[in-house]
């Protein structure tokens, strides 16, 4: 394969089982069945860490946030760190960014390390030749000022933004909104702006379906609640504190079914939205004859709960609704099944596109590379269990702690729970393979499910004696993950004599 153009599509806060893909019997998008048809769905994908940016910032490095030092939300890939741009356009690719950023800093304000942000290392304008920014709610770059876009942005954040549940249609047009314009954006930049003798990479980064839940018609009436899937009742006995903190701060307790399938009917229709807007995007890449030598990759950063668990949107802990993403790819001349369960985790894009492009992966890389299964290299072996990070030092809050909180769904006095940095307090780690997940955070709260008898992670059996040596396996399992995955960052340059030197200076 020459050198490939990667295109990298990336949506915000959605879940795999929101596609028909995962088996979800409510939406099609045709798009993505058709790339999926061309290259191969990965069915075990998971994020490192369910909030925005930690989790691109992983992505971004391949590198876990735990090395990264990024512990929350906002926080942003620190400068002096190596990342999958940056090594790109170092070996001759035009790289550019379309759509809602959350890992790159912009400018010396951003840094909250010491020193500042030095030149020529990887902040947003180094890494990126080509940038066109997107922002929730409709804002994009080249159509900021325009009034009916505006207009779009405006209704959203009234109506659908601070309250937990808030959500509606948008009375703009669609070529008015958001997901709308960054395909414009993208066409533009295949026609007119892509260099023709240099591949490219291009992060086409959607901010929907995340909140605010909205969408014009007619994706806002496309799906009917009634056909919505809903996951099953979750009463929360065993679970960690934090679950029952998060469904007050929801206001779900005071959530009905009904409220709660018109607005992932909604979400849905965003999904929709976005898929509408891919089709048109694989259209132009035929056209420009430019598909037989473009790898193609769709995932999300995290998932939203959903009503799941009792909760909406994301929260500091590892149920699959907030860390089950898809990952559908596309590699030019694959031939492998169309499908696989092989494990899969976000922090191995970046040595997966960088070995597909004939780049080097830099030393303190911690993922692994899906290169050699994508080529049909037959000695390729899979990860036998994932592992993801979440929250920050701290003790989470308890029920106790309650002071205020929503009266309703609709409250907007607050503003919702997973914005506020006391949702993040408490470190935790899960590990999950096949059969088990294993939760442990640092307050000593700890959930383990049977994921082949209990797929929806409702019963907590960490305190089940009859699974306490599965318990111990996977504890065992993590801190061997812990211990090797330490930063190998910076290099030892400081001890010269090695067998190896030993072996030259002698043979």
């Amino acid at each position: 394969m020459a050198q490939p153009n990667i295109l990298l599509i990336q949506t915000d806060q959605q879940t795999a089982e929101t596609l028909s893909l995962y088996g979800n019997t409510a939406l099609h998008t045709p798009a993505l069945e058709s790339l999926a048809q061309r290259g191969v769905v990965f069915e075990q994908a998971f994020c490192n860490y369910p909030a925005c940016s930690p989790s691109r910032s992983s992505m971004m490095t391949g590198r876990y946030c735990s090395t990264l030092n990024l512990h929350a939300n906002h926080m942003l890939i620190n400068p002096a760190e190596t990342t999958l741009p940056q090594v790109l356009k170092a070996h001759g690719y035009q790289t550019s960014l379309i759509g809602k950023n959350h890992a790159f800093m912009k400018h010396e304000n951003e840094s909250y390390y010491p020193g500042g942000i030095p030149e020529h290392t990887s902040t947003l304008a180094n890494v990126f030749d080509y940038v066109r920014l997107g922002d929730h709610g409709h804002l994009v770059d080249g159509y900021r000022e325009d009034p009916e876009v505006l207009a779009a942005h405006q209704w959203a954040v009234k109506h659908c933004w601070s309250s937990p549940l808030g959500h509606g249609v948008n009375p703009a047009p669609p070529e008015k909104c958001g997901t709308y314009l960054l395909g414009e954006t993208m066409l533009d930049y295949l026609e007119r702006v892509r260099s023709t003798d240099k591949p490219f990479f291009t992060w086409l980064s959607f901010p929907d379906p995340h909140t605010p839940y909205q969408v014009p018609e007619p994706y806002a009436s496309m799906i009917d609640p009634a056909d919505v899937p809903m996951p099953p009742v979750d009463t929360h006995t065993g679970k960690p504190e934090r679950v029952r903190v998060a469904h007050l701060m929801d206001a779900m307790d005071m959530a009905d079914e009904a409220l709660i399938r018109r607005i992932r009917a909604m979400h849905y229709g965003m999904i929709r939205f976005i898929d509408d807007t891919l089709a048109k995007i694989f259209a132009k890449l035929d056209e420009l004859h430019l598909s037989d030598n473009t790898v193609i990759l769709f995932l999300s950063d995290h998932g939203d709960s959903m009503g799941a668990h009792g909760v909406i949107q994301k929260h500091n802990f590892f149920y699959d609704s907030f860390t089950h993403v898809p990952f559908v790819m596309s590699v030019p001349g694959y031939k492998g099944s169309r499908r696989t369960s092989h494990p899969v985790e976000l922090v191995d894009v970046m040595p997966t596109l960088l070995e597909l492009a004939g780049a080097p992966i830099p030393h303190g890389c911690q993922g692994r590379s899906l290169a050699p299964y994508l080529l049909g290299d037959s000695t390729y072996k899979p990860r036998s269990f994932i592992v993801m990070e979440s929250g920050e030092h701290g003790e989470p809050p308890r029920e106790s702690d309650i002071v205020l909180r929503p009266e309703h769904p609709f409250d907007e006095r607050y503003f919702v729970w997973c914005a506020y940095r006391d949702a993040w307090l408490g470190k935790g780690k899960a590990i999950r393979t096949a059969d088990w997940k294993l939760c442990l955070y640092a307050n000593g709260e700890c959930e383990l499910y049977d994921l082949k008898n209990d797929p929806n992670e409702l019963e907590n059996r960490n305190n089940d004696p009859a699974c306490a040596e599965v318990r111990i396996e996977l504890e065992r399992k993590l801190l061997l993950w812990m211990m090797e995955k330490e930063d190998p960052l910076p290099l030892n340059t400081t001890v010269h004599l090695s067998m190896q030197s030993m072996k030259e200076k002698y043979a």
